[in-house]
This record gives structure tokens, sequence and C-alpha cells, in this order.
């Protein structure tokens, strides 16, 4: 079964227990959320006058649901919203992201409110809650896919569907205010961002559904995706009895175990890419002989110690003699 025939099934599965004014009001829903087909009138098309071609902004198409309309639709139905907005705005897209040379935007009644040049910024659901406050309406959220990089570059430790192939691995502790949980993700330099698997999440409480959830919908491996970004605190342990911890935005993805992340590794919970050790800096071992991963030290360098390493060198100098 294709992502979308789940995501449909799914889909399916919910509506058969709702209530028909409920039924209603999603379908009035979608219908808003659907590009209006222009016809031209009979005797412009019958004319033989060429058209004149006048260039002008593409416009957007898409009415802001409110944050009550939002809200009763499943994650799966915020899903097929988004990626059906993002299909028939992709000309927009594009033109806006390379005129604003932005990562992602946020769009209310057709104008885009706000922007960013980099994912750490991406709006969050306290972000969100302010602006459904602000305008009366649920934003649209878009993310441009070329700050999503996901190489997979397929080497070394976690077994793969290819014979003597090997993933390498890395260990993190995730935590939350009901539970503490050790994995092992696939570790991937190509990966720009830290992907994992939401109903893993939520089944151990590591993360909570929320009101203002909005999914993303990308393509990896040409296949589509949807994931959520949430908070989530994140711990690197070591040999040396080091920890260091961080709360990261980690995107979580939906129907992970038909998602293309299980392409490669079928047994993955996790891609860890850059973000989250750029941000702590531990040192890494990697044996490819014993095809294991080693964390020597998980300890980031503060900018105080980094002053008091200079101060040291700038004593050690010896002073010019008059």
């Amino acid at each position: 079964m294709s992502y979308d025939e789940a995501v449909i099934e799914d889909i399916k599965a919910d509506l058969n227990h709702l209530d028909e004014t409920t039924l209603q009001s999603i379908r009035k829903i979608i219908d808003r959320a659907k590009r209006p087909h222009f016809r031209a009138p009979e005797a412009e098309r019958r004319s033989t006058v060429p058209l004149i071609d006048i260039e002008e902004p593409l416009p957007f198409v898409g009415e802001n649901l409110t944050p009550e309309e939002y809200e009763k639709l499943t994650l799966q139905e915020r899903s097929l919203l988004q990626w059906r907005l993002q299909q028939q705005n992709r000309f927009w897209l594009k033109e806006t992201f390379a005129k604003l040379k932005a990562a992602w935007i946020v769009v209310v009644d057709r104008q885009v409110i706000a922007s960013g040049k980099s994912l750490k910024n991406l709006p969050m659901q306290t972000q969100v809650r302010r602006i459904c406050r602000r305008t009366g309406k649920f934003p649209f959220i878009f993310v441009n896919d070329k700050f999503i990089t996901i190489e997979e570059i397929t080497a070394a430790w976690s077994t793969t569907n290819q014979a003597r192939d090997y993933y390498p691995t890395f260990p993190l502790t995730l935590r939350s205010a009901a539970k503490v949980v050790d994995i092992v993700g696939d570790f991937d330099t190509g990966a720009s961002n830290t992907f994992v698997d939401y109903d893993f999440l939520t089944d151990h409480n590591l993360i909570q559904p929320q009101v203002e959830d909005y999914p993303i919908v990308s393509l990896h491996l040409s296949q589509r995706f949807a994931y959520v970004a949430k908070w989530l605190q994140v711990e690197v342990p070591s040999n040396s009895g080091e920890t260091r911890n961080l709360i990261a935005r980690v995107f979580c993805v939906s129907n992970w175990n038909i998602s293309p992340f299980v392409e490669i590794n079928p047994n993955r919970t996790a891609l860890i890419g850059r973000d989250i050790l750029l941000e702590l800096k531990p040192q890494v071992l990697l044996d490819f002989a014993k095809r294991q991963t080693e964390i020597v030290t998980a300890m980031k360098t503060s900018r105080t110690r980094k002053k008091v390493d200079q101060k040291k060198k700038r004593s050690a100098r010896p002073r010019r003699r008059d």
C-alpha cells in the first residue's frame, strides 16, 4: 500500500465515526481550499484576436481556516490540505521563496506576514497560537524544500536492504516530563535536520499532539512525507560520563512505517542529522572495523571557557622588555 493510499484509508476510518453535521463542515473546509477553475467567456474563446500577454504577479490561492475549523481536522487531513495548497500554489511559492530568499513563509489572507532565512527560527506552536489570536485565522506555513537536505549516505553500522552494507548509528536520550527513552538512530551527516517517528514519540509520551500542530509536506527519495516540528529535550551521553542536553527542534514524521525514511533501513526509528550535533559539538569516533560509534566526549565548549583559554594564551606570551 502506498503512502497516499494509507493516508486515504486512515481518513476514511476517521470519517466513518463522524456525524453528518461534522462531515458537512469538513467538506466545506476542503472545498474552500480548492483552486477555482477559470473559464473564459464564450465570446472571448471564439475570438481569433491574439490575447496580450500581460505579466502579473501570481496570486496565492487558498483561504485560511479559523482555528476552530482547523482543530476539527485530523493530522492526516491537515497533511492532505497542506499538500493541496503546495501543489496549487507551487509557482507562487517558487517565486516568493526566490524573491524573499526565505527558508519559510507564513501566509494569512493571501499575504506573506512573516518569513525567515533559516529553519532555526521556524515558527513553532507558541508563535502559531499568537498569530491565531491576532488574526482570527490559522496561518498557512510553507517550508522551502531547498533547506531540507537528506542525502541518505548508505555506509556502515545498521544493516540496510543491501548486502554487506551498514549505516552509522548514534545514541540519543530523549526526555519529557513523563518519560525518558534511549534510542539509537541512524547517523546521517548529509541530513541537515533530525527526523523521528511521530507515533513512536507520542506512544512514549515524549510529545503531545497540539491544536497548533501544522504538518509540512516534503519529498524524499521521490516519495511524499509529512512532518510536524516539535520541541524535544535531547541528551548525548559519552564514555567519559559527561552528558550534554539540548531543547531541540525535531521533525516528527507521521506514518513513519510507510515513509521514505524506512526505505533503506526498515528498522529505523530516527534519522539523526547535523543540527543537534552542531549545537552540542560532541567528539565522535566512527570505528569502521568494529562498526560502532563511540562518543568520546559530549562537552560543548562554552563562551566563558573560550575566554579563559584566550586569557591563558595571552598571559603565556613573552612580554617585551624595554
